[in-house]
């Protein structure tokens, strides 16, 4: 894999968003901060100058033995025949040997059978290989495709969905930022719902609220009720949310999780969307603050999008700049005004003031659309008790 990182920046890219290189061994990791190091500084780049990165992994290491090992290995690392194409397959390969060693070790422990069972469909949905398939793109069946608006996935709040031009396509990546309290999980849910109403399968990982909250909310804004009315009779509630397609909707815990998690998760779930909410809490790897640790989840949740062909959607704090504003821009978002709008292909700002939360509005800022290139902001009804957002008529 570092031979392929020093030879590729999209191999790079891709090794970096899976994660398999916060746990390399030590003797290793030198060398990946080099790589990573002289890519980061110049990201117009396709590969790296084993001079350079060399240059770079040993500027810390004082000890000479050490710093001979280390420029050995980099020039091993030139002469393997590596192809980046196949870095997808090897991470696969990876993967699965890292949860087979886990399953092995939880077999002989006697862990609780849940674990067991969890590890078990990641190491079967790690079995699949990596299509490496490199024949010429068919042109016209992509862009046929692309253009066809029926491959879109129409989305709630109706509003968004014109904005996007129709719906989201997969590949897709959307992030969601709002300040505490105005409405961010409100509207994810409202457009997993709806998509999943619809008959797209959507997995929604939440590392914030507890599943079973959410699990209520979900349902709520599938049957447009409160939770007092589902009380009345919860039975009745249940079939007819499923009858609408709310099965549709997987509903996961992490805690607070971790890019390759729900790589697993998407793996195990094939989902037509992926929501994880939030991006700021989900493990930061080895990054030297916040906010590279934030940049790099957002680019890593892209990748996963991109990888599995599936629509994904996280949500993120909006920072004190937009307490108690109403049209939010791309400098509102906390802690990463750069990397995260970098990321994001559909970028949506969701603010409020005094006046709209009494009024039960809020106003989506589309601050970035690739999707269909239009922008601007326009206002949406939340019914708080319902969990549901919905365009303002």
């Amino acid at each position: 894999m570092l031979a392929a990182a020093l030879k590729s920046r999209g191999a790079y890219e891709a090794i970096a968003a899976s994660g398999e290189a916060e746990v390399l061994p030590d003797e290793l990791v030198a060398v990946w901060q080099g790589i990573s190091q002289f890519y980061e500084l110049d990201r117009t780049v396709a590969y790296a100058d084993p001079l350079i990165v060399t240059r770079y992994a040993c500027e810390d290491i004082a000890n000479p033995k050490h710093r001979e090992q280390v420029e050995g290995l980099i020039k091993r690392l030139q002469e393997e025949a590596v192809s980046a194409a196949n870095v997808q397959e090897m991470l696969r390969l990876v993967a699965r040997q890292r949860v087979q060693d886990k399953l092995a070790h939880a077999l002989a422990s006697r862990s609780p059978k849940d674990e067991v069972d969890t590890l078990i469909d990641e190491w079967r949905a790690l079995a699949v290989p990596v299509d490496t398939d490199t024949e010429a793109m068919d042109w016209a069946n992509v862009v046929t495709s692309r253009l066809d608006n029926s491959s879109r996935i129409r989305i709630s709040p109706r509003a968004l969905s014109d904005y996007l031009g129709g719906g989201l396509l997969p590949g897709h990546n959307v992030v969601l930022f709002a300040r505490p309290e105005a409405g961010k999980t409100a509207l994810a849910l409202s457009i997993g719902v709806s998509a999943a109403m619809r008959g797209h399968r959507v997995l929604y990982v939440i590392n914030e609220d507890d599943v079973r909250d959410l699990a209520v909310r979900a349902m709520t804004n599938c049957l447009n009720c409160t939770a007092d009315r589902i009380r009345e009779d919860t039975d009745s509630a249940v079939r007819a949310a499923l009858k609408r397609g709310l099965g549709n909707l997987i509903l996961r815990e992490a805690s607070p999780g971790s890019l390759k998690e729900l790589e697993g998760m998407v793996r195990q779930h094939k989902p037509s969307i992926l929501i994880v909410d939030q991006l700021r809490n989900l493990r930061i790897g080895k990054a030297d603050n916040y906010t590279q640790g934030l940049d790099h989840n957002a680019q890593g949740i892209r990748a996963i999008g991109k990888r599995n062909n599936i629509v994904t959607i996280s949500t993120t704090q909006a920072g004190d700049s937009a307490r108690n504003k109403a049209v939010l821009d791309d400098g509102d978002i906390d802690s990463s005004n750069t990397g995260i709008p970098g990321a994001a292909d559909v970028l949506l700002g969701m603010g409020v003031n005094d006046t709209l939360r009494s009024a039960g509005q809020r106003i989506i800022s589309v601050c970035k659309n690739k999707a269909s290139g239009k922008h601007g902001y326009f206002t949406v009804a939340i019914n708080e008790p319902s969990s549901k957002v919905k365009s303002h008529d």
